[in-house]
């Protein structure tokens, strides 16, 4: 086993693959937009996904106010953007890009897909928020639908190939698995 130290931790976490996402919303006539790869589907019913912003961002600070939320999914092309809302270079000049609007919700054009919806719930999550979003509508980008993967600290590309098989547990030495499925 390993010490649990705040390293460790991430360096473990860092092997659970993600997607990366653009969350955006607009205040006062301004779009507000940040990079976050903490994004999990919570409930179909209702349809509810939530985001973790950490409560150091900027982001954070418009939580009290912003009500309505774009989750956009980005392609593996998108690094450069995934950059720029992470703030990870700041010198460089920005990529393209373009909010378009949905029923008042700026939705970042080109991204794989987008999840559109409203402030649900907050919660506090150590040193960062859990922002739950009541779904409201979808939009799928145009294929091919290949999505920027951030794994170990580093974006990553799917190959789009099928998976293998996965081992025979009860042909190892130890004892095999116990699996109880509650429907």
């Amino acid at each position: 086993m390993l010490e649990l130290d705040a390293k460790a931790f991430r360096e473990t976490l860092g092997l659970f693959a993600t997607g990366v996402a653009v969350i955006a919303t607009e205040l006062n006539g301004r779009v507000h937009a940040m990079t976050v790869n903490a994004v999990s589907s919570l409930s179909l019913e209702p349809t509810l996904v939530l985001f973790c912003p950490g409560k150091q961002t900027r982001f954070s600070q418009l939580l009290p106010n912003a009500e309505r939320f774009s989750i956009n999914f980005l392609r593996y092309e998108q690094e450069s953007v995934s950059n720029y809302f992470a703030g990870r270079q700041p010198n460089s000049p920005a990529p393209h890009f373009r909010f378009v609007t949905s029923d008042g919700i700026p939705r970042l054009e080109g991204s794989m897909a987008s999840l559109l919806g409203t402030k649900h719930r907050v919660y506090d999550g150590g040193d960062h928020w859990l922002v739950t979003v009541h779904v409201r509508q979808l939009h799928r980008g145009l294929p091919p639908h290949r999505p920027l993967v951030f794994f170990r600290g580093e974006y990553r590309q799917l190959d789009g190939k099928g998976g293998t098989a996965a081992p025979d547990l009860v042909a190892t030495a130890d004892e095999p698995p116990q699996m109880y499925y509650h429907p």
